[in-house]
């Protein structure tokens, strides 16, 4: 799927590409993995949470 962004601040997108160099990548593939990123982050802090509570679980349990 394409998606076409307009009117982007230009400071913004030389911060981008600032970004995408530094991590050796295209700007096309920088902004496809943190727009994959922001996508599946809610899911991300979710399991945290939960992995989180199992491991306080545990804890006490062992004590």
């Amino acid at each position: 799927m394409d998606i076409f962004l307009r009117n982007i601040d230009p400071v913004a997108m030389q911060k981008v590409d600032a970004l995408a160099k530094e991590n050796g990548m295209s700007r096309q593939q920088f902004l496809k993995k943190q727009f994959e990123v922001l996508a599946f982050f809610d899911e991300q802090v979710e399991r945290e949470k939960r992995l989180e509570a199992i491991i306080h679980q545990n804890i006490e349990m062992m004590k």
